[in-house]
C-alpha cells in the first residue's frame, strides 16, 4: 500500500477497520491506493481465508519529527487538510539502512545512516540510529530530487505563474508535473539514465544537463541531510541508477572531500550486481552500493503480522 497517511506506523494485517482507514487516504494518493484495493479485493474473493497484510511505503517515515515534517502554510491546512510531507520509498530506505547494519555485524540503531534510492522514481533519507527524521519526497512523490519524469523541488510560485500565463487547469499541471518533466522534460530525449549517458557522450547538451541537475540535487540533499545528522556512519546508494550506474555515483560524490566522502575509483566500477564498498578503506562516512530488496521486508513483515512479532525499529 503506497499512502497510510498519518494512521498507519507499521506493517498491519489487513480487516474491515483497516480497509476503511486505507480508504480515507485514497485523496492523498488517488493513483496507487485504489489499485492496492483492487489488488487486496481480488484476492479476498480468490483466497477467502488468506490473510493479508498491508505494508505502507510511508510508515518508514513517521518517526520524522513535526519540524522536518510540517510546511510553512497556514497551519489550518495541516490540522484540517492533513498536508504534511509524508515520505515514499520507505521500505527500500529501511532495508538499505538494515542490510548496512548487517553488514557492520551490529543491529540498525547503531548507526546514522543516508540512504539514497536513485530510479526513475527518487529519494533520499537520514537515518539516525534506525529512524528516519527527514526524507527527500514530501507530501507526493513530487518533491524532492530530479527523477524520471518528476521535477523535484519546484517554487511553488512557478506553478501558479504557469496556470496563469498558460492557461493550464489542475489536470494539465499535474500530467505535466508526473509525466513529462524530470529527465524527461529537461532532456526532451529519454527518462532512462541509460539513455541519457549515451546521449551526452555524445555531445548531446540538454542530456548533459538532465544529467547535472540529477546529480547536483543528490549533492545538495547529502550536505543537508549530514548537517541534519551531525555527520553519517555510511552513505548507501540503490536503485535501479544507484545501483547501476558508477559514473552517476562519481559525480555526486566529486567535491565533497570537506565532508571526508570519496571513492575509490576502481570499488566503483566494479561488478554491478555485488553490493559492496566504494569508499577508500577507513575512509569516514563509508559509501556503499546495496542492491534494495523491498520485496524481502515485505515477506518479512507479513510473517511478522501473522505471527504476532513486535517489529524492530
Amino acid at each position: 500500500m503506497v499512502h497510510g497517511g498519518e494512521h498507519f506506523t507499521g506493517s498491519v494485517l489487513i480487516d474491515e477497520d483497516v480497509v476503511k482507514e486505507i480508504e480515507k487516504c485514497i485523496d492523498l494518493a488517488p493513483l496507487h491506493n485504489p489499485a492496492n484495493l483492487k489488488g487486496y479485493q481480488a484476492a479476498r474473493q480468490l483466497l477467502p481465508h488468506a490473510r493479508q497484510v498491508a505494508v505502507f511505503d510511508t510508515s518508514f517515515h513517521h518517526a520524522m519529527p513535526p519540524h522536518a515534517f510540517h510546511y510553512g502554510i497556514p497551519y489550518v491546512h495541516y490540522s484540517r487538510d492533513r498536508v504534511r510531507r509524508y515520505g515514499f520509498h520507505g521500505t527500500s530506505h529501511r532495508y538499505l539502512n538494515y542490510r548496512f547494519a548487517r553488514l557492520h555485524g551490529h543491529d540498525r540503531s547503531a548507526y546514522k545512516v543516508i540512504t539514497c534510492h536513485l530510479g526513475n522514481g527518487c529519494s533520499m533519507c537520514a537515518i539516525n540510529h534506525g529512524r528516519s527524521i527527514d526524507t527527500s519526497m514530501g507530501m507526493t512523490p513530487i518533491e524532492g530530487l530530479l527523477m524520471g519524469t518528476r521535477p523535484g523541488d519546484i517554487d511553488a510560485g512557478a506553478l501558479t505563474y504557469l496556470l496563469a500565463r498558460e492557461g493550464m487547469d489542475l489536470h494539465d499541471l499535474e500530467s505535466e508535473l508526473n509525466r513529462h518533466s524530470g529527465l524527461y522534460g529537461v532532456s526532451g530525449v529519454s527518462s532512462d539514465m541509460r539513455d541519457l549517458l549515451k546521449q551526452a557522450a555524445a555531445g548531446h547538451e540538454r542530456a548533459r544537463l538532465a544529467i547535472d541537475i540529477f546529480c547536483y540535487r543528490v549533492k545538495k540533499y547529502l550536505g543537508a541531510y549530514l548537517a541534519a545528522l551531525n555527520g553519517a556512519d555510511g552513505i548507501v546508494f540503490g536503485g535501479g541508477i544507484g545501483e547501476n550506474s558508477p559514473e552517476i555515483r562519481a559525480q555526486i560524490c566529486e567535491n565533497l572531500d570537506i565532508f571526508g566522502i570519496k571513492v575509490d575509483p576502481e570499488s566503483n566500477a566494479s561488478v554491478p550486481d555485488q553490493e559492496r564498498l566504494i569508499s577508500p578503506r577507513g575512509a569516514s562516512p563509508e559509501m556503499w552500493v546495496i542492491r534494495t530488496n523491498e520485496e524481502l521486508l515485505i515477506a518479512r513483515d507479513t510473517l511478522r503480522c501473522m505471527l504476532g512479532i513486535p517489529h524492530p525499529i
